[in-house]
């Protein structure tokens, strides 16, 4: 066999692996989040996202095998307890799960105001050998708006108490005419 044949048989092996490995790829999960976008005032400290997830092949169990996360700012982490210890192992083909909570965000009390984004992954296969495909990625997005300051009631006693004295120093005190 002369090389040019050999290099040629090389070159159609190494394309049907690729088309093989492209066509085992595991399905995506379809997520669906009633609310990717939530406004909290300054001081909270967590925000629970809620999901439902369905395996959209009709032929392909999914093994939901971990998750990974990114965020906008390092002072803001997901806490995935919620996916490990609820979510199911997987999902048969066209099974849904939820709506359930899929993840927290855990803020710091002191988190400066602003738009912090970021994603969650499913990950997982078809095989259930352990595999780490991305099946689902959701986005979602934190608003930090500025504390309203309310005055505590007993300020406002206070304030009260202060307007009503002035009140009755001023009605004992004769006006100078």
């Amino acid at each position: 066999m002369n090389w040019k044949r050999k290099l040629t048989l090389s070159a159609a092996a190494l394309f049907l692996a690729a088309a093989w490995a492209s066509s085992a790829r595991a399905d995506s999960i379809t997520l669906s989040m009633p609310t990717p976008m939530v406004t909290v005032a300054q001081g909270t400290v967590a925000v629970e996202f809620d999901e439902t997830a369905m395996n959209s092949s009709t032929s392909d169990t999914l093994y939901l095998n971990g998750d990974s996360s990114t965020t906008s700012s390092p002072l803001v982490t997901v806490d995935d307890s919620d996916f490990i210890n609820n979510w199911p192992l997987s999902l048969a083909p066209g099974a849904s799960f939820g709506p359930a909570a899929l993840f927290v965000v855990d803020l710091p009390a002191d988190l400066a105001p602003g738009t912090y984004t970021g994603t969650f992954s499913i990950l997982g296969d078809t095989t259930n050998t352990g595999g780490l495909s991305d099946l689902a990625d959701v986005n979602f997005t934190i608003d930090v708006t500025s504390a309203v300051v309310t005055p505590e009631p007993a300020t406002l006693l206070l304030l009260g108490s202060g307007l009503a004295g002035l009140g009755l120093v001023r009605k004992r005190t004769p006006l100078a005419r």
